[in-house]
């Protein structure tokens, strides 16, 4: 306990911890936790204020030839659900957005090896042509990756591309956990830890916004895996500083994996190197074993709040963190926003998360007046101010809805 209390003490001093004290942290009391990460938060952030945005996401295409075992999302080429929009479509899209007031946009998909990326360049050039006031940022490491494959060209050149034709970010999606043994779990053919990285790292150095980098844990992982993740992150945007690269990480969100009703539920568990097919009770106690299993709603809260906290005293160089209110529910959110997030998502998910909302049972909300005062009252519900952002986290007035609080 006695070098718990010092990691603790050591973060709330402003000294950033080393990957030996951020492991204490899981065992850390978890109201300590939570405590010295909104005392960070209110160091590093504005304390009176919790932002929100309203955002929106288009899935251009659920075709995609990766094939993860915990995706809800994707399908292949072939099957009858596979979709991919049209150009006329996707403006539908955006105009619909437009008119709730959204201010950034998550253009999003599979790796679909039928698009040929003079696809994506037309369809980012009438995008921004037609909305060149809203903000948009598009694909993940692992969407331009396929379009290194499919073109043959440098990751960097196919970054400098989008950008040119109108991309002002590229997210921080497709992580998970940066580590190779973690995503052979459940995603063998998965973009590789170091093409993430090259690519994420490119992107910044080229001056594509990243809105946001994330963790997702459940995932057969243990906590130091999870530890390794965050120092990974965290080395990336110091490099990104030092460098003085146009762009940096600009916050920081984690979310549970839904297992549930996915091909890894019952699929996959690693021993001694190799992969074996398991039936479901097997897989998850085999996750209880590594530290990664939550058996109840309850137990996903929990460590929900405890990785929301961790994050923000180790990710001492991201600025902003968020509480996820789709999939936690606005009291679990309530409780992220005193462990460290100053940030309340989503209205706007990846498809990923959509998915997941939708399998089960769930249905994905509208932004409307009654949604909006369900966000305002879990900030105001912490004593804190309601502030609308923009990408970069700047305050912007209310636009499109009438609020009605």
């Amino acid at each position: 306990m006695r070098n718990i209390s010092r990691a603790l003490e050591r973060a709330t001093a402003g000294k950033r911890l080393s990957a030996e004290e951020t492991l204490l942290l899981y065992e850390a009391p978890i109201e300590e936790l939570r405590a010295a990460a909104d005392e960070i938060r209110r160091q590093k952030t504005p304390p009176q204020l919790a932002y929100y945005v309203i955002s929106g996401t288009i899935d251009y295409t659920n075709v995609c030839s990766v094939g993860c075992g915990f995706c809800h999302f994707y399908r292949t080429r072939h099957h009858p659900e596979a979709s991919t929009l049209t150009l006329e479509e996707i403006l539908g899209q955006m105009e619909d957005m437009r008119k709730v007031g959204a201010r950034l946009i998550l253009f999003q998909g599979g790796i679909n090896p039928d698009l040929p990326f003079e696809w994506y360049e037309e369809v980012l050039k009438a995008v921004k042509s037609e909305y060149p006031g809203i903000h948009i940022d598009g694909f993940s490491p692992e969407e331009v990756l396929g379009m290194e494959r499919l073109t043959g060209r440098s990751s960097k050149e196919v970054l400098e591309r989008l950008k040119q034709a109108g991309l002002d970010g590229l997210p921080g999606a497709s992580a998970e956990v940066l580590v190779d043994d973690v995503r052979r779990l459940t995603a063998p053919t998965r973009i590789p830890t170091r093409d993430w990285c090259r690519i994420i790292e490119e992107a910044l150095e080229v001056g594509l916004h990243s809105s946001w980098v994330s963790m997702v844990f459940g995932m057969g992982e243990t906590a130091k895996e999870r530890v390794s993740h965050l120092t990974l992150l965290r080395q990336i945007q110091d490099r990104a500083l030092e460098r003085s690269y146009p762009s940096r990480f600009f916050s920081f969100k984690v979310w549970p994996m839904r297992l549930a009703s996915t091909r890894a539920s019952r699929r996959v568990v690693s021993r001694g190197g190799k992969v074996y097919p398991v039936g479901p009770e097997e897989y998850q106690e085999n996750q209880r074993e590594r530290g990664a299993a939550c058996s109840s709603a309850e137990e996903t809260a929990a460590m929900y709040l405890r990785e929301v906290a961790i994050a923000r005293l180790a990710l001492d160089n991201i600025p902003n963190h968020s509480a996820l209110w789709l999939t936690q529910g606005f009291k679990v959110a309530q409780m992220a926003l005193q462990s460290g997030a100053n940030d309340l998502q989503e209205t706007g998910a990846i498809n990923a998360v959509n998915a997941a909302v939708l399998a089960a049972g769930k249905a994905l909300p509208q932004v409307t007046p009654q949604l909006l005062s369900q966000i305002f009252n879990c900030i105001e519900g912490v004593g804190r101010k309601p502030a609308q952002r923009d990408a970069y986290y700047r305050v912007v007035e209310p636009a499109g809805l009438s609020y009605g609080h």
